[in-house]
């Protein structure tokens, strides 16, 4: 599905989709750039790890909504209406659940919204704290820790948070 891609940092709102996040983002991309990708080629072992209820800054949730607009409604509501409600892994039979990200496409096992994921989507694996769950990724690129701090910089929400955000703003 070939979708066009939403500039980050042209998002409306927000005072983070300005040159700091702009340089930001370029500084991401860079640390992206130098990652050893080809391990990633057609692996999903991170995709068991995309749960729910992490922060996402304005710009990336503005991007992901961009980019969620170019794809056929039928599509987004395919992925957006699937149960992702899991067994607790190695505790299945205790009961215990965990849920996944909205984005993740639990037919096809893969992200939804690859292309405008999120930094910490982008950075899981290839950093120290958050590796790669089958050892497959030997160098972290330098500069992980450095980014981690500047991202903190940023307002961080859950998806359901931005989603509040909007709500109110469109009800003003």
């Amino acid at each position: 599905m070939a979708v066009a891609l939403p500039v980050v940092g042209q998002a409306r709102g927000g005072g983070e989709a300005g040159p700091i996040w702009r340089d930001f983002e370029r500084t991401r991309d860079a640390l992206v750039g130098a990652m050893e990708m080809g391990t990633c080629d057609g692996c999903d072992g991170c995709g068991g790890r995309c749960t729910n209820g992490f922060g996402v800054s304005r710009a990336e949730y503005e991007a992901v909504q961009a980019y969620l607009a170019a794809v056929p409604p039928e599509e987004r509501e395919r992925v957006l209406g699937q149960d992702k409600v899991a067994p607790w892994p190695g505790a299945e039979e205790t009961g215990v659940t965990f849920t996944f990200c909205r984005y993740r496409d639990r037919e096809n096992d893969n992200c939804f919204i690859y292309p405008v994921r999120p930094t910490v989507c982008r950075l899981f694996g290839h950093t120290p704290w958050l590796p790669c769950p089958i050892g497959a990724v030997r160098r972290v690129p330098a500069g992980s820790p450095e980014l981690w701090g500047d991202y903190s910089a940023f307002e961080r929400r859950t998806w359901e948070a931005w989603d509040e955000v909007e709500k109110i703003a469109i009800n003003k």
